[in-house]
C-alpha cells in the first residue's frame, strides 16, 4: 500500500468515526437527553469510534466486501454498545444503546466508504490520466 493510500485511508477512517460519533451523539441527545457537549468532548468515546471504524478498514482488507460490510455493521453496533454499557456505566437500557449504535454503524460505515471509494476513484483517474502533458 502506497503512503497515499494509508494517508487517504486514516481520512476515511477518522471521518467516518467524527461523523459518527457527532450523529450519534445528537440522537443520544435528542431522544435519550444526554448532555451533547459532554458526549461529544468524551475522549473515551472518541477513542472507541475511531477504534470501531479502524476494524472497519481492517475488515474491508481481509475479507469479500459482503462479509466486510456485515463485520463492520454488527461490529459498529455490538462493540460500542458493549463498551458504553459496562466501561462507561451508562443508565440507557440495551434497546436504545442498541438502537443509537446502529445508527452510528450505519452512518460511520457509509461515510468511511464513501470516503475510502472518492480515495480509490481518484486514484484510479490518477493512473489513466497523469495529468503530465497538454490538454487537448
Amino acid at each position: 500500500m502506497s503512503p497515499r493510500m494509508i494517508v487517504l485511508e486514516t481520512i476515511a477512517v477518522v471521518a467516518g468515526a467524527i461523523i459518527g460519533l457527532l450523529v450519534v451523539d445528537f440522537f443520544h441527545w435528542l431522544f435519550a437527553d444526554g448532555a451533547f457537549f459532554a458526549l461529544v468532548s468524551s475522549l473515551g468515546r472518541i477513542v472507541v469510534a475511531l477504534v470501531t471504524v479502524g476494524l472497519f478498514a481492517f475488515y474491508y482488507r481481509s475479507m469479500p466486501p459482503t462479509a466486510a460490510a456485515l463485520a463492520s455493521f454488527f461490529t459498529g453496533v455490538g462493540l460500542p454498545a458493549i463498551l458504553d454499557k459496562f466501561g462507561f456505566d451508562s443508565p440507557l437500557s440495551w434497546g436504545t444503546l442498541l438502537f443509537l449504535y446502529a445508527i452510528f454503524a450505519v452512518v460511520a460505515l457509509f461515510t468511511y466508504r464513501f470516503v475510502h471509494a472518492n480515495a480509490a476513484v481518484r486514484r484510479v483517474t490518477g493512473e489513466i490520466a497523469p495529468g503530465d502533458g497538454p490538454n487537448p
